[in-house]
């Protein structure tokens, strides 16, 4: 299996929620020996030099190097741009600051960078971040490509000895999508059993899917929950739902593509 996230990629503004994930890379890169690289983009809405002087004090007090780019134009043409040209891995990104970036990263500008990159991308809020990563939500909704991100789940729970809290859930309260929903949770907390991967499982139907997501990973203290960008629950979290998720949510939102194939296939269904 290719190894993962060995190339981070941080959009940093110097407000507080960039600062909460560049703390989430910190963790990624002690678990998976990652190399990171910070975008500091001039974007007149932030002060390039404070940004500059937090890193290398962030860079000197744990020990870790950061690759520091200074860029100037739109944030995330900027982002994707590098993304794309460097290959990445994995990108995280602060969202509903509350200086810094504002509009740009908040509801559909914020959404551009998700839903505009190759690689998954981790959204974290003011506050958000937890490096030792206990506890993973894994939401499992009515569609098929919902499964997809199981394999970046076990990744994940391996390298931080997580538990996965499988969260089985749908708007739709009907008989059959509650058949659907439940044979894709037992069939991955029978996956992760067999990988010795601790697990607990919870199921939520007729509801608000957002809303139950995010209540539950701070009922669970989760350190990240992970969902599909485009097609989870034949539209739940798509537009709108999406966008409060990436920007509302209490818990480090990781969005990963339906189109995503560097774990193709290892999840075994």
């Amino acid at each position: 299996m290719k190894k993962i996230f060995k190339k981070i990629l941080v959009a940093y503004d110097n407000s507080p929620a960039a600062k909460s994930a560049l703390q989430s890379a910190l963790g990624i890169f002690l678990k998976f020996n990652s190399s990171i690289t910070v975008l500091v983009i001039d974007d007149k809405e932030s002060d390039k030099e404070e940004s500059l002087t937090f890193l290398k004090g962030f860079s000197a007090d744990n020990g870790v190097h950061l690759d520091i780019q200074e860029l100037s134009g739109s944030v995330f043409q900027e982002v994707l741009k590098y993304e794309k040209e460097g290959d990445y891995d994995l990108i995280l990104q602060g969202s509903h600051s509350s200086k810094g970036w504002k509009t740009r990263l908040m509801g559909s500008n914020a959404f551009k960078i998700v839903s505009g990159s190759d690689c998954p991308v981790i959204s974290v809020t003011e506050g958000a971040s937890s490096p030792e990563l206990k506890n993973i939500i894994l939401p499992l909704a009515d569609s098929r490509s919902t499964r997809q991100k199981v394999p970046y789940c076990i990744e994940i729970a391996k390298k931080f000895g997580a538990t996965v809290n499988i969260l089985g859930v749908s708007k739709d309260g009907g008989s059959e999508t509650k058949k659907r929903v439940r044979s894709y949770v037992v069939q991955t907390e029978r996956y992760l059993s067999e990988r010795d991967i601790p697990c607990t499982v919870k199921e939520e139907y007729g509801v608000n899917v957002p809303k139950v997501c995010v209540k539950y990973g701070e009922e669970m203290n989760a350190g990240l929950m992970l969902m599909m960008t485009e097609t989870e629950s034949a539209g739940v979290f798509m537009g709108t739902y999406a966008q409060q998720m990436v920007n509302v949510s209490t818990i480090p939102l990781m969005t990963i593509h339906s189109r995503d194939t560097r774990l193709a296939g290892a999840a075994g269904y």
